[in-house]
């Protein structure tokens, strides 16, 4: 299943909605691919990267807006973080399995792109966006 941006997925803030698509392009990406030790290798590092540049954006961005969920949404960025661990470090121990190892993360991050960044990112969006909108009717 290829997945494709459209503009109501954007939460209002064109940094997030880049990193949200490259999301959506290494989904793709692992979708179409043929599988390889050393492409799940990429995938997996394209993913450290992904999340550790991303989470970071998305937080400050939080913080910045005094975001008021925002611990919650701190524990399903750790959540994720913690499961690609277990998953680098599966692959590491067994590299024999990268269809199987490509399909989980496939199926996580289809799973991931549904409900974190279509309900929880969705929601300090619009809760972000209603507060540019308030600072907006001040001035």
């Amino acid at each position: 299943m290829s997945l494709k941006w459209t503009d109501d997925l954007s939460v209002g803030d064109k940094n997030i909605d880049k990193d949200h698509q490259e999301l959506f392009e290494l989904v793709n990406d692992l979708t179409n691919a043929r599988m390889s030790h050393d492409y799940i290798n990429a995938i997996l590092e394209r993913l450290k990267r992904y999340t550790v540049e991303h989470f970071s954006h998305e937080e400050v961005y939080m913080r910045k807006y005094n975001y008021p969920d925002l611990e919650a949404h701190l524990k399903e960025h750790a959540a994720f973080v913690e499961w690609l661990n277990t998953i680098r470090s599966m692959y590491a121990r067994f590299p024999q399995s990268p269809f199987i190892v490509g399909d989980s993360v496939n199926s996580y991050l289809n799973r991931w792109w549904r409900e974190h960044i279509l309900q929880e990112d969705m929601k300090y969006g619009q809760f972000i966006l209603d507060k540019k909108h308030q600072q907006e009717e001040k001035h």
